[in-house]
C-alpha cells in the first residue's frame, strides 16, 4: 500500500499542479486581450472572440492580442521542453537552450536568411530556425557524447558557442538595413507584431514536436539510472540522445523564429516543475510545458503594460528572472 499511496499522492500533486497553472494562464490569457496600448473592457474583450463584427475592439482582440497569446503559449512550451530534455539527456541541471547555444544557433541562421533573402516568409524562418537548432544540438550531442563531460564544463562550452554565434549574429544584422528594425525584438526576445500566420507557422512543427516528447518520457527515466542499466532495460541511449536532442533543435529553432532570444525560460520552468511534481519525466514534462506557457505568457503581457504606451522587450523580463535563479543554481547544485 504504500507505493500505492505514494502513486496516488503524485498523481495529486500533478493535478493540482496543471489546475493552479492552467487558471493561472487562463488569467494571463484574459489579461493579454485586456491590456496593451488601448484598454479594453472585460466583456468587450470577451465578446472580441465571437465570430463576427467588425468593430474597434474586435479587430484589436481577435487580429493582434489573441494570436500574440497563442504565440507566447507555443514559445513558452517550446522553450520549456526544449530545456527539460535538455537537463534530463545530458544530466545537467544548467542545461538550457539559451546557456548552451542552441537558442543563438538558430538566431544565426536566421539572421544569414534575412540579410540574403530580405523579406522571407514566417514559414522560410520556421524552417531556417530548425535547421539552426538542429546544428546546435549536434553540436552540443558531439561535446557531450558518451556523458564524460562534466555539467561544468559542457555548460561553459555552451556559453562560448552561444556568444561566439551572438556576435556572428549582431555583426550580420548590423551591416544589413534591418537591423533598426528588428535588432531590439530579435536580439533581447520579444512578441513584436505576432500576428495569426505566426502561429500557423510554428504551430505545426511545434505540437507534434511536444507529443514526441512526451513519447519520449519514459525512455528519459530509464536513461537517467545511467547508459548501462538503461542498455540492459533495452532503451537504446545513443538513439535517445540523437531523438531527444532533435527535439530539442526543433523546439528551439521555431519558438526563436517568432520570438527571437528569450533566455532563460528552459532553465526556470523544468526546475520549477521538478520542484512542484517530482523528476518523473511522464510528470514533469506536461507541468513544464505548461509553466513555461505562463512564464512567457505573463512576462508578455508586463512587457506591453509597464511602459505604455511603449514597449519593453519581453526577453528583459524572463532574464531578470532566470539570471538569478541561475546564481542559485550555481551556488547549490554545481
Amino acid at each position: 500500500m504504500p507505493a500505492a499511496d505514494s502513486f496516488i499522492c503524485r498523481e495529486r500533486r500533478l493535478t493540482i499542479t496543471l489546475f493552479v497553472v492552467g487558471a493561472l494562464l487562463a488569467l494571463s490569457g484574459v489579461g493579454s486581450l485586456m491590456l496593451g496600448a488601448v484598454y479594453i473592457q472585460p466583456f468587450d474583450a470577451i465578446r472580441g472572440l465571437a465570430p463576427g463584427g467588425e468593430d474597434f475592439d474586435r479587430l484589436v482582440v481577435w487580429q493582434i492580442r489573441t494570436p500574440r497569446f497563442f504565440d507566447a503559449m507555443l514559445v513558452g512550451a517550446a522553450l520549456s521542453t526544449a530545456g527539460a530534455l535538455l537537463q534530463s539527456v545530458t544530466r545537467n541541471p544548467l542545461a538550457d537552450p539559451t546557456i548552451l547555444g542552441i537558442s543563438a544557433s538558430s538566431g544565426l541562421v536566421i539572421a544569414i536568411v534575412l540579410v540574403l533573402s530580405g523579406n522571407p516568409s514566417d514559414t522560410q524562418l520556421a524552417l531556417a530556425g530548425i535547421g539552426g537548432g538542429l546544428v546546435g544540438a549536434a553540436t552540443i550531442l558531439y561535446i557531450a557524447w558518451g556523458g564524460v563531460v562534466s555539467p561544468l564544463r559542457l555548460t561553459l562550452a555552451g556559453v562560448a558557442l552561444a556568444a561566439f554565434f551572438s556576435a556572428a549574429i549582431v555583426a550580420l544584422l548590423a551591416s544589413s538595413r534591418t537591423f533598426l528594425e528588428i535588432n531590439l525584438g530579435f536580439l533581447v526576445g520579444g512578441l513584436y507584431g505576432s500576428e495569426w500566420r505566426e502561429v500557423r507557422a510554428i504551430a505545426p512543427w511545434i505540437l507534434p514536436a511536444l507529443v514526441g516528447a512526451q513519447l519520449l518520457s519514459g525512455r528519459l527515466n530509464v536513461l537517467a539510472l545511467g547508459d548501462d542499466i538503461a542498455a540492459s532495460l533495452g532503451v537504446l541511449t545513443d538513439r535517445t540522445r540523437v531523438m531527444t536532442l532533435a527535439l530539442v533543435g526543433v523546439l528551439t529553432g521555431t519558438a526563436v523564429s517568432v520570438a527571437g532570444l528569450v533566455s532563460f525560460v528552459g532553465l526556470v520552468s523544468p526546475h520549477l516543475a521538478r520542484y512542484a511534481v517530482g523528476s518523473d519525466q511522464r510528470r514533469m514534462l506536461p507541468a513544464s510545458m505548461l509553466i513555461g506557457a505562463l512564464l512567457v505568457a505573463t512576462a508578455d503581457l508586463a512587457a506591453r503594460v509597464v511602459l505604455q504606451p511603449s514597449e519593453l522587450p519581453m526577453g528583459i523580463l524572463t532574464a531578470a528572472i532566470g539570471a538569478p535563479f541561475l546564481l542559485y543554481l550555481l551556488k547549490v547544485r554545481i
